[in-house]
């Protein structure tokens, strides 16, 4: 039997642990800890010594009323116990179902809880039914070996506890994220008051912290209520019971439900979004009409600048079946996560092209309407713009989507951005509004019902949430979701080092996205019988040389979006269509890979040309590229990305937007010094100083956590053609 710390805990924080009586016990059972952190909350932590192939584990046993924060990542197994509370999904156990949970420091932390109310239905189990449990999900040895602390602890526990298995979770990706300068902190187990210690989570790869409902990710009494009506709609008895009991119901849907949630940025809209999907989707839904399962919910997300599912500036439609226990980086690791269709805008805000951004929501919105019937119920999430132009196209999603359920978030006079906040949206105010492509709408109809949610972000105007430890503003986040996009879709990607195996570290993003093969693909005639490879197009086997040469329709179209730079401030029917200028305005950047209507395209008669899609094209986007190197003398553009084949060759145009690849592309570079000068400073490549003129030449957005004065020490001839086949 292992040590155990008394229940009033000793030291400063009710943590210590009674080191005489463990040290006594490791010499008769070196492999067994248990940390008690206090009556409600206790952990039993085998750490296997240097001989054994076992992994670690932690066994956490969860009494009612008790929250516990997990920092980390870890893979839950709920074992044996009443149902658990985690980011609103309520886990039943279930010794043979897994869940991957992400806790990093920039965001919320997930929290357990159990509440007292679910043992009303819960029988007690016995010691027998534990070990046999134990000896189905963990190797025998171990089994045995945790089974009798565990015991021992259960025996001193009054009330009947959730027994959870946590396990380390390896992430290469995530690893891989944490090398980035801004991103070292991401999963760090630095936080004061953590057990277990330091060295044993650190060895786990999570640790936890007790806490009460003010700290983690928090729930209010109107998300639930929210949740209720949501799940009302589609036809759950118990759900509609307990609305018509505390508000009157106008009308019930038939149809797949759809709710919208709206307000300010950062009043927690991607919070609500995901409690809404965990606690929908850990409940047995039926359609009262067509007595069938509903086992999944759709998103179509509405928010170019911080996406949920994709990285900035697409609008996607995305399936989801399962519950989300991560921030929205994360969930690019899951590829059942993909979107059923996403639609290219090419920027963050609308603001410079609202009507694209209009067109784009719609043709994706209407992918939705094309599922097979019953179709999934919908959840839009929109963006944090609300005033001016955000408003009127806000106004424009309600009229395209037409939500059964709007759910604003509203900040309160405490909070920074309360002016922010929008209007009540209730049919009265809609009328008295303007949308975008329909001015008048005082004799338009609206169904919907609105619910009032308050937000519960945890900054306020004398203590924001900037002054944490560990902060990342917009930006950050964006740069983040973007690395983790691609890192997911080339983990396996084919690469220069061929002694990289599947459990091989990634290292730096940059490092791996530099080891990775490109793709050589024509986007105009070469001016010279250039060399070819087997990789030279999307497909393997490429033609030859001779067969290339006789095919006509042999290149891809290029479309340069809502253009920033000086150079291309002139109709997109005017832009150059040479090779030279298109190129350097493609090297070095991130595009999108479309399937562009073929009438859409236009190509140049003129022999050293691109192929030019005149206008923004609203078209499906199969994936993102980013440029690794130019070639303009054989018209070859090398491009980088983890799309798979089959959907590669779909694609028929490269769209070039003011997404922004993010600065670590840029300024944490794998630069050997022994090449350079030895007096002179470390060369950047493809930066320099705003005054040098070149092609294609765009400044970088400032960022305070990167320094600027690298930017200035490069060379003076605006051009960049010593680096285009680095």
């Amino acid at each position: 039997m292992s040590g155990v710390l008394p229940a009033d805990g000793s030291g400063e924080d009710g943590c210590d642990m009674d080191r005489d009586y463990l040290q006594r016990d490791r010499k008769s059972n070196p492999e067994t800890i248990t940390y008690t952190l206090s009556k409600k909350l206790r952990l039993i932590v085998y750490v296997p010594n240097k001989t054994s192939f076992c992994q670690p584990l932690c066994i956490l046993l969860l009494v009612p009323n008790t929250v516990c924060s997990l920092i980390g990542k870890a893979r839950l197994v709920h074992m044996i116990g009443p149902p658990i509370h985690i980011l609103g999904a309520t886990l039943k156990a279930d010794p043979y179902v897994s869940h991957v949970l992400f806790s990093p420091n920039s965001h919320a932390l997930v929290t357990f809880n159990q509440f007292s109310a679910e043992l009303e239905n819960t029988s007690s189990f016995s010691e027998n039914d534990l070990s046999l449990i134990l000896s189905s999900v963990l190797p025998s040895t171990v089994a045995n070996m945790v089974s009798a602390p565990v015991v021992h602890e259960l025996m001193q526990m009054s009330s009947c506890p959730s027994v959870l298995l946590l396990q380390p979770f390896d992430c290469r990706i995530t690893d891989s994220l944490m090398n980035v300068k801004k991103f070292k902190d991401l999963f760090s187990l630095e936080a004061c008051g953590s057990v277990p210690d330091l060295r044993i989570s650190r060895f786990l790869g999570f640790g936890f912290l007790e806490c009460d409902d003010s700290r983690g990710f928090r729930v209010s009494p109107q998300m639930f209520r929210l949740s209720s009506k949501f799940k009302a709609l589609v036809g759950d008895e118990t759900s509609l019971n307990l609305i018509t009991s505390t508000n009157k119901m106008s009308t019930f849907c038939s149809t797949s439900p759809i709710l919208l949630i709206a307000g300010p940025k950062s009043a927690g809209k991607s919070s609500l979004l995901r409690f809404i999907i965990n606690n929908f989707l850990t409940h047995n839904q039926i359609d009262v009409k067509n007595k069938l399962s509903v086992s999944s919910l759709a998103v179509l997300d509405c928010d170019i600048g911080q996406p949920e599912f994709t990285p900035s500036g697409l609008i996607s439609l995305t399936l989801i079946s399962r519950p989300l226990f991560g921030p929205p980086f994360t969930h690019h690791l899951f590829p059942d996560l993909k979107p059923v269709r996403q639609c290219f805008v090419g920027c963050i805000t609308p603001s410079t092209a609202p009507q694209f951004y209009v067109d784009c929501l719609a043709y994706v919105f209407q992918a939705y309407n094309d599922l097979p019937e019953p179709r999934p119920p919908l959840i839009v999430n929109t963006m944090g713009w609300t005033q001016g132009l955000g408003l009127t196209l806000l106004i424009e999603q309600i009229l395209t989507v037409k939500p059964d359920i709007i759910a604003q978030i509203q900040l309160n006079s405490e909070q920074p951005g309360v002016r922010s906040n929008l209007p009540i949206l209730d049919s009265n105010t809609l009328r008295s509004m303007q949308g975008w492509n329909l001015q008048d709408l005082s004799d338009r109809v609206f169904k919907h019902e609105v619910v009032i949610i308050p937000s519960l972000s945890a900054a306020t105007k004398h203590q924001p949430e900037a002054s944490s430890k560990f902060h990342l503003g917009a930006p950050d986040h964006r740069d983040l979701t973007m690395l983790a996009y691609f890192m997911a879709t080339l983990e396996n990607a084919r690469t220069s080092l061929p002694a990289h195996g599947p459990k091989s570290p990634l290292g730096h993003p940059v490092a791996h996205f530099l080891d990775c093969l490109p793709y050589r693909v024509p986007l105009a005639r070469a001016s010279s019988q250039p060399t070819y490879s087997a990789s030279t197009i999307f497909e393997e086997n490429a033609p030859s040389p001779q067969t290339m040469d006789e095919k006509e329709d042999f290149q891809l179209a290029v479309c340069l979006m809502q253009t920033k730079s000086t150079l291309f401030d002139q109709l997109f029917h005017a832009l150059p269509t040479d090779v030279e200028t298109v190129f350097a305005y493609l090297n070095a950047t991130l595009v999108a890979l479309c399937a562009v209507p073929e009438n859409l395209i236009e190509k140049s008669s003129k022999p050293r040309s691109c192929a030019i899609i005149p206008f923004s094209p609203v078209c499906e986007c199969l994936g993102l590229a980013i440029c690794r190197a130019i070639d303009p003398a054989a018209g070859i553009l090398y491009l980088t990305t983890g799309v798979p084949e089959e959907s590669l060759v779909k694609v028929t145009g490269i769209l070039r937007g003011r997404v922004d690849l993010p600065h670590c592309f840029f300024l944490e570079q794998p630069i050997s010094v022994t090449g350079c000068e030895e007096t002179g400073p470390v060369v950047l490549p493809y930066l320099g100083p705003m005054e040098t003129q070149g092609l294609g030449r765009t400044g970088l957005p400032a960022r305070r956590s990167y320094p600027r004065t690298l930017h200035h020490k490069f060379h003076r001839s605006g051009s960049s053609e010593m680096f285009d086949h680095l």
